[in-house]
């Protein structure tokens, strides 16, 4: 469903030349129409649901179906002349599709469920195990798109094992019957394994246990190398300052009968010009 479908009118090769007209007459749920081709007429069609009528390149004949759903089953039927005869093919086209098989547990595991989801046709479920049971409740119930869904239930009996229960499901098809088979040992409950759970837990705890141990020795170490270079360094004396030399002023040092012979320079030089 949901894919192109081809309908071959005849199995034989015809060149267009030699073709008269083929008529596909076709009946479906409530509705009747025909698609038509001739080679000296127009083509007409009062299906107008998609439907085409297709020349091949080696002279096949074919209807093509777009989109294949349930409202295209019915009863295709072919009529085609041609120069040297002619034929009429009848094909009853009918929708099939592959159910979604599921199993589950209910009610505290106590009931088995085997579901065949939007199946077409309707699945056949029955159950498989190594005891005798016939407390089974089936239902089907078809969906809005002409679909259906098949449900069984098993109660299951105190302490089986799933391990001896299968959901069988069978689904007729053109071909041949399809059949799923679902083992029920999939949902079997493990059992918890506590030794190992304990083992887990007891190897955290102690890397738990382990690693605040080194973090608190690290911390008193740590504690410990501060303490000691407080406590335990020696002093030191503090640095010498260093006097800088002072600049030199000649007229500091100079010596006394100097600055005397200058007094007496400046006054002999005053008294002569008084006397010029």
């Amino acid at each position: 469903m949901g894919t192109n479908v081809t309908l071959l009118c005849t199995e034989s090769k015809i060149a267009w030349k030699e073709m008269i007209y083929v008529i596909w007459n076709i009946t479906m749920q409530g509705k009747s129409c025909r698609i038509t081709a001739a080679v000296n007429d127009t083509e007409y069609d009062t299906c107008q649901d998609g439907k085409t009528l297709e020349r091949g390149p080696h002279g096949e004949f074919y209807l093509t179906i777009p989109k294949f759903s349930i409202k295209d089953e019915g009863n295709y039927n072919c009529d085609m002349s041609y120069r040297a005869g002619g034929s009429n093919t009848r094909i009853n086209v009918s929708a099939w599709n592959q159910p979604n098989l599921s199993i589950r547990l209910e009610q505290d595991h106590s009931v088995a469920v085997c579901e065949a989801a939007a199946g077409r046709p309707a699945a056949s479920i029955h159950w498989e195990t190594t005891w005798n049971t016939t407390l089974k409740d089936t239902t089907s119930q078809k969906t809005e798109n002409g679909l259906s869904t098949v449900m069984s239930r098993l109660p299951l009996p105190q302490n089986i094992s799933l391990r001896d229960l299968w959901c069988v499901a069978a689904v007729s098809h053109p071909n041949g019957t399809k059949i799923q088979i679902l083992p029920l040992a999939a949902l079997e409950k493990s059992p918890v394994k506590w030794p190992y759970i304990l083992l887990a837990v007891s190897a955290t705890c102690f890397t738990v246990a382990l690693l605040t141990v080194f973090y608190l020795m690290r911390e008193r170490l740590l504690q410990l190398s501060i303490f000691r270079k407080v406590c335990c360094e020696p002093k030191r004396s503090a640095p010498i300052e260093e006097k800088l030399p002072q600049p030199h002023d000649p007229e500091e040092v100079e010596p006394y009968a100097s600055y005397v012979q200058r007094v007496n320079s400046i006054y002999n030089s005053s008294a002569e010009l008084f006397n010029a």
